[in-house]
């Protein structure tokens, strides 16, 4: 059995807009013993490239919304097993299924990410690797393992005998990218005279974004929080963390809904107060924050509705270099006042 390793690779979200072939095979030093296993070695080689290229005609098929041609790579008694068990068998079916799934203008792109390619016994290969699923510029591309067998046919050419989805392993950082637009700095100033300054930005990692509230007062006094909004597997949804500098903190699911976002927060105050509230947070424009909170109570006791619009604060302007400043003269080089030769050194 010959087991062929390729290379990983990241993969940029504009990338994946793009048919992709399997990935190019390590780079490996081999000595064969004897001319017969270095034919063996080569046939394999042949193999394994050929598998590429049909990898390649199903990406390209898919991205072109071509179920008939999808259809045609299977064996007629061919199969597709989803992750959650549907099973779907020939090729009057898969074509149907793919023709559903292309129908709209929001069908998926894809780019498969190969693994490894195994040949298990003559004319029968494994391939393990993940699928890279993209619906749209701004939304997360969504990633899910697989395993497919191919069965090599009399002219030389391979088709899939069955095609199993396993787990999704979608990159954290990619559930957060409709959530860009809220990194920056931003200001609330309400007619109560409470201020609120707001800064969010990414982790290293970009699986976090991170942020610090610093709220003011009327009277001066000042409350600190930090949040972290990131990936929850436990709940598989977008999900933050609150803690302020009293002691208390809160968490909760944030869901998509329209243009905007419901975040369902529940938590304790540090005097031991259970509290909650729904609250809606969208972009009105490039440069503000509706941030509505409504069904609020705290220790039993229902609280008035609020909004607050954050406006993002404008970058502070750049000092001037102190290369462009103007410049003191030093001693003896100031210029000779009109009709006075000039100093000598």
């Amino acid at each position: 059995m010959k087991t062929r390793n390729f290379r990983p690779r990241v993969l940029p979200a504009l990338a994946l807009l793009l048919a992709a072939p399997l990935l190019p095979a390590s780079a490996q030093v081999y000595h064969p013993p004897d001319a017969a296993d270095a034919q063996a070695d080569a046939t394999s080689d042949a193999e394994l490239e050929s598998l590429g290229k049909a990898a390649a005609r199903f990406v390209a098929a898919f991205n072109a919304k071509d179920a008939a041609t999808i259809a045609g790579l299977f064996l007629p008694s061919g199969e597709i097993i989803g992750r959650n068990g549907d099973e779907i068998r020939g090729r009057g079916e898969i074509e149907a299924f793919y023709t559903d799934l292309f129908a709209g203008e929001s069908a998926p792109q894809i780019a498969l990410e190969a693994a490894s390619v195994r040949l298990v016994a003559p004319g029968i290969a494994i391939e393990d690797g993940v699928v890279h699923i993209t619906t749209a510029e701004d939304q997360p591309v969504k990633s899910v393992s697989y395993s497919v067998t191919q069965i090599k046919q009399p002219d030389g050419s391979w088709l899939i005998a069955s095609s199993r989805d396993h787990l999704e392993v979608t990159a954290p950082s990619e559930h957060l990218k409709p959530l860009v637009w809220l990194a920056g700095e931003w200001t609330y100033e309400g007619d109560d005279g409470v201020r609120m300054e707001l800064a969010v930005d990414f982790d290293e990692s970009g699986n976090f974004l991170l942020g610090e509230a610093l709220a003011t007062d009327p009277g001066g006094d000042v409350q600190t929080t930090s949040l972290r909004i990131g990936w929850n597997p436990a709940t598989s949804s977008v999900y933050w963390w609150t803690f302020d500098s009293d002691g208390g903190n809160a968490s909760g699911q944030w869901t998509r809904n329209g243009d905007g976002w419901l975040v369902r927060t529940s938590g304790i105050t540090a005097d031991g107060e259970t509290n909650a509230a729904t609250q809606r947070i969208s972009m009105d424009g490039g440069d503000t924050i509706i941030w509505a909170a409504t069904d609020r109570v705290r220790a039993g006791e229902t609280l008035p509705d609020a909004t607050l619009r954050f406006v993002r604060r404008a970058p502070d302007p750049d000092p001037q270099p102190l290369a462009d400043a103007p410049q003191d003269p030093a001693p003896g080089d100031e210029a000779p006042a009109e009709g006075e030769e000039p100093a000598k050194q």
